[in-house]
């Protein structure tokens, strides 16, 4: 039982604005998102709408601006392109227009910033947790949960959630999870309505439609939702960012408005721009 009088700093702190807040990368995204330590976040979408990418790209600019390291474990991806493409950002220009020095120098200094976990094998949670537990960095990714060997159905979902909750409650470090929604969420009842300016596109899913239920809405911090309209001639090159909870907004953060969304321009692979603001420029 904790003992009394242990919250006077914090209320104290609250009354006079000393509240740390969480940690701002330079855009128009900070209105809504901010990092936090501490935190267990759920990032959903749609398979192939660049999740993953803009994830990677969040992660390096907090890593830059903050001096924060991240921990991956990319069940989808390889290691080898996560790389190149963080190099690329990082740089600003085509991979491809690199010289070998560069590339060995830029691989070198992210490597600073990023652990990645072996995925040429499958992990129980348990197992990935105690694989976070060797690292010392700040957050961690797993991408995505449906690629863990795990228990499926409500009691699975929440004794994963649970562990993860006890793992930053003890280790003061945060968790990102990438998942997908259910397959009803990519049906014909949930395209954009006749008259909209996206009319027969695919809506982003709303949080509900998470696979394996509310139990991951419920428990999270911060839920994000990354959608793309991929066939579409102009809107395929933009990702929209949807943010649906925001469980501490004294620390920064807010949820964004019904059909509100942060525009992320993919500028060619070099690193987002928000609203023509490209937060790495002056991290390079």
């Amino acid at each position: 039982m904790l003992s009394k009088g242990q919250q006077a700093k914090y209320l104290l702190d609250y009354r006079f604005g000393r509240i740390k807040q969480g940690l701002e990368i330079g855009c128009d995204l900070d209105d809504f998102i901010v990092f936090k330590q501490r935190q267990l976040n759920i990032i959903l979408g749609h398979d192939n709408v660049g999740k993953s990418y803009w994830i990677f790209w969040y992660f390096l600019c907090v890593a830059l601006r903050h001096n924060k390291k991240f921990c991956l474990w990319a069940g989808e991806n390889q290691y080898g392109q996560i790389m190149r493409d963080l190099i690329q950002m990082y740089k600003g220009k085509s991979f491809l227009e690199l010289e070998e020095q560069e590339i060995i120098n830029c691989s070198a200094y992210l490597e600073q910033y990023f652990d990645f976990i072996d995925n040429s094998r499958q992990y129980t949670p348990q197992e990935l947790l105690k694989e976070f537990e060797k690292s010392d960095a700040d957050a961690f990714l797993i991408d995505p949960y449906t690629g863990l060997t795990r228990q499926y159905g409500y009691e699975g979902n929440y004794e994963f959630l649970n562990m993860a909750r006890q793992f930053v409650n003890e280790s003061g470090k945060t968790i990102y999870i990438s998942t997908h929604p259910t397959s009803e969420s990519g049906r014909q009842g949930n395209l954009f309505p006749k008259g909209h300016m996206w009319e027969g596109h695919l809506r982003p899913p709303m949080a509900a439609y998470v696979e394996g239920g509310k139990s991951f809405l419920n428990r999270c911090d911060d839920f994000i939702t990354i959608h793309r309209l991929v066939k579409h001639d102009t809107m395929k090159f933009v990702t929209l960012v949807s943010i649906d909870k925001i469980k501490d907004r004294d620390t920064g953060g807010e949820q964004t408005m019904l059909d509100q969304y942060v525009f992320c321009d993919f500028n060619w692979g070099k690193g987002f721009e928000i609203y023509g603001k490209d937060p790495l420029s002056e991290l390079r």
